[in-house]
């Protein structure tokens, strides 16, 4: 049977991947991030996995108003992106797990969790970006998982992590062998558009990724049920949470989390975070 061997939750900032913008951080904190990237990396190595479910947010570039699915899956056989050509990164394409995923699929119709399909999913910057950084070599089949976190109505964040607790079981009914890694990106804190944009609340970022760390991710679910109340302390990027929940949710109890990296970066807009369960 399958299990899962390892997560990363991780930032997915453009500006990571573009130039001139990441050598606008101050050098010290923009080598932090990097470092703690490769610290996630060298957690999915020693893994070894033979597939990545990687849980990410659309920006509208996937799904708009006229369908905006609360999760939804990619199962045809690959995927390519960016699918922005603002950031002007090259294309990649990734094979996609396509078993596990139509696997994932008839299990949730069958156990309650309704996912939606697509066979012809892009790859947003969601994707690319931390996976650049986590599999540069882009070697490992994906499922992905496209969480809403960009508009109301949005899954509540006890729904996400349900749903990360719901794939660690299915990968766990799944009858082959195989060796799987899940990845959660976004967050942390940032606003984007509103008339805070380039705010960011460290003091949140840290206390939320240090619940994750000690197992209180129900204290974050119980903390803010409202998703306006977490706008409020987060941004509405800060919504993106809900795919760190996802991962935690989907972790086997013998599997740590530590934090690899934390760093407040105004030129970023955001509070950018790594972290990893090993």
């Amino acid at each position: 049977m399958a299990e899962v061997v390892a997560g990363i939750a991780a930032s997915h900032v453009p500006f990571m991947a573009m130039q001139p913008q990441f050598e606008l951080a101050e050098e010290g904190q923009r080598n932090r991030v990097v470092a703690g990237m490769s610290e996630a990396r060298k957690i999915v190595e020693q893994a070894r996995p033979d597939v990545i479910v990687i849980f990410s947010t659309d920006h509208f570039d996937r799904c708009f108003y006229n369908n905006l699915p609360p999760f939804l899956v990619g199962v045809g056989e690959e995927a390519e992106g960016p699918i922005a050509e603002w950031m002007h990164l090259p294309k990649v394409k990734l094979k996609i797990a396509s078993d596990l995923a139509q696997f994932i699929v008839r299990e949730g119709l069958d156990n309650g969790v309704d996912f939606a399909l697509s066979q012809e999913l892009p790859l947003d910057h969601a994707e690319v970006v931390p996976l650049s950084f986590i599999t540069p070599q882009w070697n490992i089949p994906i499922v992905p998982i496209v969480v809403n976190a960009f508009a109301p109505p949005m899954p509540s964040l006890k729904r996400c992590w349900q749903v990360g607790a719901f794939i660690r079981e299915t990968i766990e009914r799944w009858p082959l062998k195989r060796k799987v890694g899940v990845v959660g990106t976004g967050g942390i804190s940032h606003w984007v558009g509103p008339p805070e944009t380039g705010r960011i609340n460290a003091e949140f970022d840290r206390w939320f990724m240090q619940c994750l760390v000690e197992g209180k991710a129900a204290e974050v679910i119980e903390k803010y049920k409202d998703a306006e109340e977490l706008e409020k302390t987060a941004g509405n990027g800060g919504q993106e949470i809900r795919d760190w929940l996802a991962v935690a949710g989907a972790m086997p109890s013998r599997l740590k989390a530590r934090v690899l990296a934390y760093e407040p970066i105004p030129q970023w807009a955001t509070g950018t975070g790594v972290m990893g369960w090993a």
